[in-house]
């Protein structure tokens, strides 16, 4: 057998190769990102995501084998770059005042909804039951998406528990309640259409999570 050694795996032809590789992949993502959003789960088909990435068909099925493949991967890319951007803002908002790394974390996740909301219409359309069946391994990658966003808000809320910017009784619950006040953000802003986009709304999403939405905002006594 003919191994190569690890100079020849990282020589300028295969350096390039993995680049024409990676530069294909991304653009067969941005495009199965258009047309998923676009014509729905079910509808979309691989001929419409080859022609609008540039690439022939054939090319399309070396790099996934089909629709549920090539949906999978696409959740995995952009799980990926979100994960990575809250954990960016969690580091980045250590040792500073609660509210400044709550509000990096919206930010975090609002600037990715700006970015990519096709992509974001897909993520609702997965959340629908009926899609399980037909593509149980990207509604999978989905609900494991889910868990992964759950640990690092817990993680946000209990450095707000420490710091008595949350209510130590409420733990259990903010982090739910922040990543669903998110949520319905994203539904207001790109299924209804309402708004200006996610980002603009960091600084009120900030105030009524840790204010609430009554007459007393701000820590007011009544």
């Amino acid at each position: 057998m003919n191994v190569r050694s690890p100079r020849e795996l990282t020589s300028p032809p295969a350096r390039l190769r993995a680049k024409i590789r990676e530069t294909t992949v991304n653009a067969i993502l941005t495009a199965a990102e258009e047309v998923f959003a676009d014509a729905g789960l079910h509808a979309a088909h691989m001929g419409e995501i080859a022609s609008r990435s540039g690439v022939a068909v054939g090319t399309l099925y070396n790099h996934f084998a089909d629709r549920e493949a090539l949906l999978t991967g696409l959740i995995q890319a952009r799980s990926s770059e979100l994960l990575v951007h809250m954990d960016a803002a969690l580091r980045t908002g250590a040792g500073r005042p609660f509210r400044e790394r709550l509000r990096l974390f919206v930010v975090a996740m609002s600037s990715f909804v700006d970015r990519h909301r096709s992509y974001m219409r897909i993520v609702l359309q997965g959340e629908i039951g009926r899609y399980q069946q037909t593509f149980p391994l990207a509604c999978g990658k989905l609900q494991g998406l889910m868990h992964e966003k759950y640990a690092r808000a817990e993680r946000l809320i209990k450095q707000g528990v420490r710091d008595k910017a949350i209510r130590p009784e409420l733990a259990d619950l903010a982090a739910h309640f922040l990543l669903g006040m998110v949520r319905t953000l994203i539904i207001r802003d790109v299924v209804l259409g309402i708004g200006d986009g996610m980002s603009v709304e960091v600084d009120r999403l900030t105030d009524a999570f840790l204010h609430g939405m009554g007459g007393s905002a701000r820590g007011a006594s009544t």
